[in-house]
């Protein structure tokens, strides 16, 4: 009986850490972002919580992560040169609209994030053959809203980021 007791205090335990760490509050994820990434750029989980996609500024780089949620180890951990980076950014009485690209070979991966033109806040991260533009859409991964740490601005200009005219 003490090991199943112990058992299941120890699977609750496990579940209650879980459950913290994808019901974090945004300014829990923006303190926990802030301590993996000096400049951040954006940071985000899966709708489902199980991954995350993290851009950093690590000047004169940008470093581009996706993978599984808290991992230290990444599936996909690149550092490009930063003109290699692109942000859009658009706003108006109906919509607002952010997004940045990071390009590695012929390989673009694109984050988006804001609200569309009912007041609903979206956010995804697609992936181009090619640029954005004029490339071929291999996927879409959609974003929780609700985790997004979101600094697509014009200050990326001070940090050698271009802003991109595609909006």
């Amino acid at each position: 009986m003490k090991h199943g007791t112990a058992l299941l205090l120890s699977a609750g335990m496990m579940l209650a850490s879980l459950s913290a760490v994808n019901a974090a509050t945004p300014d829990a994820l923006v303190q926990a972002h802030k301590q993996r990434c000096g400049k951040p750029v954006f940071y985000a989980q899966t709708v489902n919580h199980k991954k995350e996609v993290e851009i950093c500024i690590i000047t004169p780089s940008v470093s581009y992560s996706f993978g599984k949620t808290g991992a230290e180890h990444k599936e996909m951990d690149i550092t490009v040169p930063v003109h290699t980076t692109t942000y859009a950014y658009q706003s108006n009485q109906v919509i607002s609209l952010q997004e940045f690209t990071v390009r590695n070979g012929d390989t673009s991966y694109q984050v988006s994030a804001g609200t569309n033109d009912e007041g609903t806040p979206f956010a995804s991260l697609d992936v181009y053959k090619g640029t954005p533009d004029t490339g071929r859409h291999l996927a879409e991964i959609r974003l929780d809203p609700d985790t997004v740490v979101n600094n697509i601005s014009h200050a990326l200009e001070q940090e050698g980021v271009a802003e991109s005219d595609s909006l």
